[in-house]
């Protein structure tokens, strides 16, 4: 594994009236074996317990907890798992599941959103131009290819690698400030 950047964010708030501290870490990095480096950003979150202890209450990829706390951490949160051009894992494979084209999943238009980082109504005129364009895909014309084609078509991986260069700038800032302390 080689870490080419990351950051660390620690806050304390109060939910309930609670005390609570948020821990989240941003990281750019290349794992062995994996043919390119990826943005991750994970959380932790604990309670201040009536004997003083801080208490487990959440981890992982807790994106909403995150986003509440420090909002300012956006553009790293959009990025999770994409490559460093921003293309999300496994794009258009994933593209052509969540929009219902394996016999294993439905039409998840919010999921397939989220997944391409667009609006529902984006996704839907995506579908919809896979239909006019690439008509019945089946082993030779693979959702993956339609997906590509209409993500190329539609200008994503222009808007992944600004979404990307952004958070990279993000992290590349913060590890200079670090530096110059």
């Amino acid at each position: 594994m080689k870490l080419l950047a990351a950051k660390e964010w620690n806050k304390v708030f109060y939910k309930e009236g609670e005390k609570h501290r948020i821990k989240v870490r941003a990281e750019l990095v290349h794992l062995d074996g994996n043919s390119e480096p990826h943005f991750s950003i994970t959380g932790e979150v604990r309670r201040r317990a009536k004997n003083n202890r801080w208490v487990f209450e959440s981890a992982g990829c807790i994106h909403e907890e995150i986003l509440e706390q420090l909002p300012e951490l956006k553009p790293l949160l959009l990025v999770h798992l994409a490559n460093l051009n921003g293309v999300p894992m496994h794009a258009y494979e994933n593209a052509g599941y969540w929009a219902g084209q394996t016999k294993y999943q439905q039409l998840d238009l919010n999921t397939l959103a989220g997944h391409l980082r667009v609006d529902q109504q984006e996704a839907f005129e995506m579908i919809e131009y896979i239909e006019m364009y690439w008509g019945e895909l089946d082993a030779i014309t693979t959702p993956s290819m339609a997906w590509k084609d209409a993500c190329e078509t539609f200008g994503y991986p222009i808007r992944w690698q600004q979404q990307a260069d952004q958070a990279r700038q993000m992290l590349n800032q913060i590890a200079q400030l670090q530096e110059a302390k």
